[in-house]
């Protein structure tokens, strides 16, 4: 039973890294992200993957504020397409070994899993297509995610126009389910305030690897 669902792990994940190569992206990285926050608990940790169910991750609130402990979950890559300010955030699963002794890594897109009944979606990198809603910027280093559409200006019967893009960043830290795993995680608040009381808003920086 492990045997067939690990070859079929392979084959769905070689199939996505074909897909995601046909795409023509430019890859940057690897670099870490770290938390900013008025919090000092929060403030300076850094975000590392997290196992919350098969080649699935999450992005998790480490637990020392350096990455170097730990560096393949630590580290990130950012895919872009020529002229977007914007892109998918990559982090690579190291799967098995090849034959040859090398490893057979694979780059994870991430995603946002949104749940009827709040408004807190969390993060998560597995063999997916690539969402291309979830994609993501960096101004000064700071991460954000590009709003087109503000629907509180909507009127009834009236299509928008005049609408231009936006940068925003509700990022949170909160306890989260990531699948059946409890995690102070990295979360994405849709609007408002959130709806899980344990969020606290921060920022997310990207910070270059050390030479």
């Amino acid at each position: 039973m492990k045997s067939t669902f690990f070859a079929g792990a392979v084959a769905a994940l070689t199939s996505f890294t074909t897909v995601v190569s046909a795409q023509s992206y430019n890859q940057t990285g690897p670099f870490y992200l770290q938390i900013k926050s008025d919090n000092a608990t929060l403030d300076g940790r850094y975000l590392t993957a997290c196992h919350s169910g098969a080649a699935q991750e999450t992005l998790c609130l480490g637990k020392v504020d350096s990455p170097t402990t730990n560096k393949a979950s630590a580290s990130f890559f950012w895919n872009t397409t020529d002229q977007s300010p914007v892109g998918v955030l990559i982090w690579n699963l190291v799967l098995a070994k090849n034959p040859d002794g090398t490893q057979m890594v694979v780059s994870s897109p991430m995603t946002l899993d949104y749940t009827p009944g709040t408004n807190v979606a969390t993060t998560r990198f597995g063999p997916n297509e690539i969402d291309r809603s979830v994609q993501v910027g960096f101004n000064n280093s700071v991460m954000y995610m590009t709003w087109w559409n503000d629907d509180s200006t909507f009127l009834a019967g009236q299509y928008p126009t005049g609408d231009s893009s936006r940068e925003i960043t509700n990022w949170n830290v909160c306890w989260v389910l990531a699948g059946s795993y409890y995690y102070n995680a990295l979360a994405w608040v849709t609007g408002g305030a959130p709806h899980n009381p344990t969020c606290e808003a921060v920022s997310v920086v990207k910070v270059e690897p050390s030479a």
